[in-house]
């Protein structure tokens, strides 16, 4: 698969001169000649590098450089600039922009920025894999003794017996779904091969295909070398498959025929590649609801539900919520090298009381944010009052209006009334990026896009 460039720049000449050049040189290119066309191409596209230029009829493409650099963390930003908007486009760099070219440019100029990407792209990702090597080594801990938690341990060390049994973890969000799939990996006989995280919500649906299975050797300089799938680089241990309800259809059916026979073929590849690896996959959705809603596989389902794990709340741990604040504390004022302050019972009550929606991933971002504006050699009550704004009770529905039962009332119609205004709510919110709103409405953008189409929602 080549690498995908954007280019939004309003100069028409241009667009067509560095359309031509970047597909001689391997790449696939898409083009746009205003900010508003810039946004569906990226949210559709998904771009490797966006040549974005500065000034734009509909606004100025610094403007959109934070939000999509929020949206689109992976991809870079080279900025267009005119002679005279050289400071801006430094200014553009600190705030998140790769690179920036000053107009007019030689090819051979863009040619050179484009390969200082790809080198450093490359050593990103070789330095993430030397990162993940270290977190796989590091031994993990499991913080509390209630019953849920007792039980969870008793479990993974009777799963973690059997080799090459596929799991299938669920829970809330935050619950802690990859720490158990590390801990069954560690107490394994796999626990010297790697352990591969994959959060499949995370990489773009028309590149995840090669992230997993890999890719066989391109036609094109950009890509001469064939690329090894994380399916490959997690042979003879675990993959970790996270937000498994958000595969493609089409990942699905791959997925499952690897789960049968254990081989993979490459993109563009005809030659089997036999892989030993345990799959471990995990969800915080209903994969049943999403079977009924046809998106996603029953068969697949039942082969992943080998031996399911069901991961409590945190709300539902009870004083392991005290264990886990205390052990956080210690762990960021050592960080810092401060004092480690005491909880005080008013603050115990205060933690206890409180449910938790984002359990333990919540938990540990309130415990920094403590740890790093409190100087006190005690935290009280007071100092968790940003907890209640969080947990408040939320605004009456608009829908808990009386509802007349007449003739010709159809709950169907009246259901979906609800659901297309909620649809079009998110969807405006997120500019019509579609990946967003699905998230914004707890549903893939698949499930999501054939519900805009249902709607005719424009």
């Amino acid at each position: 698969m080549a690498m995908k460039v954007a280019i939004i720049d309003d100069e028409t000449t241009l667009r067509l001169t560095l359309e031509m050049f970047l597909e001689d040189e391997g790449y696939e290119v898409k083009t746009a000649s205003t900010l508003e066309e810039g946004w569906t191409i990226i949210d559709q596209f998904h771009p490797h590098i966006t040549l974005l230029d500065i000034r734009l009829p509909d606004g100025n493409g610094l403007d959109s450089l934070l939000d999509w650099k929020e949206q689109f963390p992976h991809m870079a930003v080279i900025m267009l600039t005119a002679y005279g908007d050289a400071k801006t486009a430094v200014r553009a760099m600190k705030e998140g922009a790769f690179d920036y070219l000053t107009k007019p440019f030689e090819l051979e100029e863009l040619k050179v920025t484009l390969e200082k990407w790809n080198k450093q792209h490359h050593l990103e990702k070789e330095v993430e894999r030397y990162r993940e090597e270290e977190r796989r080594t590091h031994p993990v801990r499991m913080i509390g003794s209630s019953d849920p938690i007792n039980e969870l341990r008793a479990k993974i060390s009777l799963i973690a017996e059997s080799d090459n049994t596929t799991v299938l973890v669920r829970g809330e969000t935050g619950t802690g779904k990859e720490l158990v799939a590390r801990s069954i990996h560690q107490q394994s006989s796999r626990h010297a091969g790697p352990f591969v995280a994959v959060n499949c919500a995370s990489i773009p649906a028309d590149l995840i295909e090669v992230e997993l299975f890999g890719r066989e050797k391109g036609n094109h300089a950009v890509q001469p070398e064939p690329k090894v799938g994380l399916m490959e680089w997690a042979d003879g241990g675990t993959l970790f498959l996270d937000e498994v309800g958000d595969l493609s259809l089409d990942l699905q059916v791959k997925l499952l025929r690897f789960l049968e026979d254990k081989k993979i073929k490459r993109v563009g590849s005809v030659h089997d590649v036999e892989v030993d690896v345990r799959v471990i996959a995990a969800t915080n959705r209903s994969l049943e609801e999403m079977i009924q809603d046809k998106e996603f596989r029953s068969d697949l389902y039942y082969r992943l539900n080998v031996v399911p794990i069901q991961l409590s709340p945190l709300r539902k741990r009870g004083k392991d919520i005290i264990r886990l604040t205390e052990h956080f504390l210690n762990e960021f004022c050592q960080q810092m090298s401060k004092e480690v302050p005491v909880l005080k019972e008013d603050a115990k009550k205060r933690l206890l009381n409180y449910s938790w929606p984002g359990n333990v991933r919540e938990l540990k971002n309130s415990v920094e944010r403590l740890a790093i504006l409190h100087q006190k050699k005690e935290l009280s009550a007071h100092h968790l009052d940003f907890l209640s704004s969080v947990d408040a009770p939320s605004e009456p529905s608009d829908y808990d209006e009386d509802i007349e039962f007449t003739e010709q009332f159809s709950l169907e119609d009246y259901l979906e009334r609800i659901e297309k205004e909620y649809i079009e709510k998110a969807i405006q919110e997120s500019k019509w990026n579609i990946t967003q709103a699905g998230k914004r409405l707890g549903i893939s953008r698949y499930a999501l896009q054939r519900r805009i189409d249902k709607y005719d929602i424009k």
